[in-house]
């Protein structure tokens, strides 16, 4: 059962597929990691918190900026602070978010322009929000934060980082290792991670989790039927079926889905009904309301392949006990390594690194990831024991038996 189990919105998407073809448009749904409004306030927020601990001052600020897009001028990146291309940067803020005045529409920068807002009018001797060189040079700013939600096919914040460095003062104030610069996104994709380590700025990059995406979330012949539904569903249609850049990202906000998640959850080509419409999330509003714990035992169910994990989930230790298992199961699947493992479960690094330890030092699995003889057996036996037991009539539950029999 995924988190949009029981919408009107998403049983409709399913009929429009051939029969013999739901039961897989189901799987794809069903890996679908939703982020609801407070996680992914409470995700970003919780790594700007640990970069601000990691001032080497703590009267120096760290600043905070949101993702934009940068568009190249007859091929060439512009300044990202204009008219500091060359000797000292000097001039006033810049603007959390600039529009197209011929396309009106903000993206997902807006929602992070106001959470950075927010954070930074909460703790204003810990961060700046969007300041120019002038602010960064008087604050002594120890780190300049970009601030997204998803990086996907890592080209953007790759533009951003490239804009920065042509900035005369940043490049030098690198070079003295004065200043460091860090992404900050709630999810990232293994290709967007590999296409910012060529970017032109050293930089670091955390996120809360790893960004699942078809081809982590599947594999061999399921693999093979989820590519083949998004080539060949809404028919006839253009463009790259697993969207941008063929990201095929299983993730959505609450404030909107990304156009490199696979089409058939957003295009209306060909009157294909979208579950994302447009990209926005409003009509499914309902998937995103689901309590997080629950979340975690509908992933476990599904690859422990049981559904009698409640129990274990409401004891006092329910929570470590189930991440755990859940953590044997996706190692059992393929998942190798934190980042695959938080794509397959949706789990926030830290507790999946923690959960790591606590399976290595049971020996269940190896250092490579690997389910260990015992790791098999532990799931075995969990399997054994949550398989449904027979039920005997008594007292209190007697069996139905008819007392009559009629004329068929």
């Amino acid at each position: 059962m995924s988190s949009f189990a029981g919408l009107a919105l998403s049983d409709a998407w399913l009929s429009q597929f051939a029969k013999e073809d739901r039961e897989v448009a189901q799987m794809l749904l069903d890996e679908v990691h939703t982020i609801s409004t407070d996680a992914f306030s409470d995700g970003i927020i919780k790594l700007i918190d640990e970069i601000a601990s990691e001032r080497p001052d703590l009267d120096r600020k760290i600043a905070l900026y949101c993702e934009r897009p940068i568009k190249r001028v007859f091929g060439n990146i512009p300044v990202f602070f204009p008219g500091s291309r060359k000797g000292r940067a000097e001039g006033p803020s810049v603007a959390p978010v600039v529009a197209n005045p011929l396309d009106q529409e903000v993206g997902s920068e807006g929602i992070v322009a106001q959470l950075i807002t927010s954070y930074c009018r909460a703790n204003p001797k810990v961060a700046l929000s969007h300041p120019g060189p002038s602010k960064l040079r008087k604050d002594r700013v120890s780190h300049i934060v970009i601030v997204t939600d998803l990086i996907g096919s890592g080209d953007r914040i790759s533009a951003m980082l490239e804009s920065l460095s042509v900035v005369a003062t940043l490049r030098s104030w690198e070079s003295y290792k004065l200043i460091k610069f860090v992404v900050v996104a709630y999810a990232a994709t293994d290709h967007g991670l590999a296409r910012l380590k060529w970017a032109p700025l050293k930089n670091e990059i955390r996120s809360v989790i790893s960004c699942p995406t078809i081809n982590t979330a599947f594999r061999g012949t399921r693999l093979k039927l989820i590519n083949s539904i998004c080539q060949r569903y809404p028919a006839k249609r253009r463009g790259n079926p697993f969207g941008w850049e063929g990201g095929g990202a299983l993730i959505a906000f609450s404030h909107g889905c990304p156009n490199n998640a696979p089409a058939i959850f957003w295009t209306t080509a060909n009157e294909w009904q979208p579950i994302f419409k447009g990209r926005t999330t409003i009509a499914a509003a309902g998937a995103f309301r689901i309590d997080e714990a629950d979340l975690l035992r509908r992933r476990t169910e599904r690859l422990l392949k049981t559904n009698e994990i409640r129990a274990r989930l409401d004891a006092p230790d329910g929570k470590l006990w189930l991440s755990a298992m859940a953590v044997l199961a996706a190692s059992e699947d393929g998942a190798r390594g934190p980042r695959n493992v938080s794509a397959r479960l949706g789990l926030p690094f830290g507790e999946v690194r923690m959960n790591i330890n606590l399976c290595k030092e049971a020996g269940w699995i190896s250092d490579s990831g690997v389910l260990t003889m015992l790791g098999k057996m532990e799931l075995r036996r969990l399997r054994r024991r949550l398989r449904p037991k027979p039920i005997f009539p008594s007292d209190a539950n007697p069996f139905y038996y008819p007392s009559q029999l009629r004329v068929p």
